[in-house]
């Protein structure tokens, strides 16, 4: 997630999905929906050049990773 210097840390980002280009938010505060999700993923180099994920694709991407069952 890229901060940028200007925003308030509690402010929530309006973003694009890397992956598929839905619109979605963002919390700042932690707060965050990802926050809440029960696995972590490993960050490759093509990912951490990219910014967040929507809730549908970064699930897609928890699947593909092995690091939650298909379905859940």
């Amino acid at each position: 997630m890229k901060i940028s210097p200007d925003q308030p840390a509690n402010a929530n980002r309006n973003l694009v999905c890397a992956h598929c280009g839905t619109a979605f938010e963002c919390g700042l505060s932690g707060e965050c929906w990802c926050a809440a999700e029960p696995y972590r993923l490993r960050m490759t180099d093509r990912a951490a050049q990219a910014d967040c994920l929507c809730q549908v694709c970064l699930r897609k991407a928890a699947v593909a990773q092995g690091a939650v069952a298909p379905g859940t």
